[in-house]
């Protein structure tokens, strides 16, 4: 599955921070959110995408998956199969990085009050 430490890709962390200031929804949830959003809409991970993880929000796989954890893990895992542990990280944050845009793209403030 995950493993314990997780983290983003910098850009990913700056727009999350930014929807931070404008809605006061913290990084993780605002990531969780992102990660649903991304699922439902179908976006598919390559891991051959030279994808890289340049953050410096390094948090446990429970603050960023919260009770959210058994059910993202297992559409990572079913989504992924043949993925390893690193790759499937790697596929959560590309999941985060298409959801926020759809997020960035709205007007967030109506976005977070409806789904908070």
């Amino acid at each position: 599955m995950l493993p314990q430490t997780m983290w983003l890709n910098k850009a990913v962390e700056e727009q999350l921070q930014t929807l931070k200031g404008k809605t006061g929804v913290t990084p993780n949830v605002a990531a969780r959110i992102a990660f649903f959003r991304s699922i439902e809409k179908g976006f598919v991970f390559d891991k051959d995408t030279d994808y890289k993880l340049s953050g410096n929000l390094k948090l446990d796989k429970f603050t960023w998956l919260g009770k959210t954890q058994i059910v993202t893990e297992l559409l990572l895992k079913q989504r992924y199969p043949e993925y390893s542990d690193k790759e499937l990280q790697t596929a959560w944050a590309a999941h985060v990085e298409d959801g926020i845009s759809s997020i960035r793209n709205k007007n967030t403030n109506q976005f977070f009050k409806v789904v908070s």
